[in-house]
């Protein structure tokens, strides 16, 4: 029993360096390294809350350019850097916004 386990063992660990490399590795983006909806973790994932929320990791890819930018939250701020004025939120990402 214990010889076909460790034979079962050698073979997965040995199968990809028997296989080859594909070739040289390409960069991938976050999303496809995750494992199901972005703000999850499933049985799978590689973090150790299966099935929670994982705190901190809140989608928000660029700002929103507006002629007339408006604070959405009470935690939004307006910042003006340079010539332009920015919003920024601590609490949801997604309400950043750039003044054209």
């Amino acid at each position: 029993m214990a010889r076909v386990l460790v034979a079962k063992m050698l073979a997965c660990a040995l199968s990809p360096l028997l296989r080859g490399s594909p070739g040289p590795a390409k960069p991938r983006a976050l999303s496809t390294l995750l494992a199901g909806p972005l703000r999850t973790a499933g049985p799978a994932g590689p973090w150790p809350l299966p099935g929670r929320l994982l705190p901190g990791l809140q989608l928000a890819l660029g700002f929103k350019t507006k002629d007339v930018i408006k604070e959405r939250c009470r935690d939004c701020y307006r910042v003006k850097r340079r010539g332009r004025w920015f919003i920024y939120c601590k609490t949801n990402p997604k309400h950043k916004q750039r003044q054209m």
